[in-house]
């Protein structure tokens, strides 16, 4: 399949380990200093897979009390995943961040799209600057479906305006949603920190 032809001109961001780091790691290594028992807890107590329903929208006030019950011999852990969240941010990717600052300055369309439980929005944008740059943020809590799923694109596309797909440059750090957007048309890099971003959007037509 042939290429977008042109540049792009819209610049939809991952939020998380592309513009901020997250991480439960951070906050747990601190509650549960033993190594294995960190690692237990991370893979089986808690694992990324638990969490994911956070990210469809079910709010966490349901599922901590029912974590709880499984795993009662971890249940302060178990609650510090609400009240602990916003130790798991840890601090903005700065070359990630100056690119958001310089498309915002070149007056080009920059949003996100995130798997992010909606309760936590504000924990996750509120101490950083940047997000005010966005002309949207499209939050997959609110929605009730998580990417990959081709559905989370095509909301995130109608909230843009329903631009040609090959218009639009999405930068992730996960490989199947980058696998995903390409499918659906988009332009799509994978993230990897120590990138050279500011290049990449400059070879997409997006900064001179």
């Amino acid at each position: 399949m042939a290429g977008p032809a042109g540049p792009a001109r819209i610049l939809l961001w991952d939020y998380g380990n592309v513009l901020v780091r997250w991480e439960p790691r951070r906050l747990y290594a601190r509650l549960i200093p033993d190594p294995e028992r960190l690692t237990y807890f991370l893979s089986e107590v808690c694992p990324m897979s638990w969490h994911l329903q956070h990210d469809r929208g079910r709010p966490m006030a349901e599922t901590i009390p029912e974590r709880q019950a499984l795993f009662p011999d971890w249940a302060d852990e178990i609650a510090a995943w609400k009240t602990g969240f916003g130790d798991m941010i840890g601090g903005q990717i700065d070359s990630s961040v100056a690119i958001v600052e310089a498309l915002a300055a070149a007056g080009v369309p920059q949003f996100v799209l995130s798997n992010l439980p909606s309760e936590m929005v504000e924990t996750s944008f509120g101490p950083f600057a940047f997000p005010r740059l966005f002309a949207d943020a499209i939050i997959s809590g609110d929605h009730g479906v998580v990417k990959p799923d081709p559905a989370m694109f095509d909301i995130a596309l109608a909230r843009m305006g329903r631009p040609d797909p090959g218009e639009v440059l999405f930068i992730d750090d996960s490989q199947p949603n980058i696998d995903a957007a390409r499918s659906l048309g988009l332009r799509a890099h994978r993230f990897v920190e120590g990138m050279d971003l500011a290049g990449l959007v400059r070879a997409e037509g997006l900064l001179a």
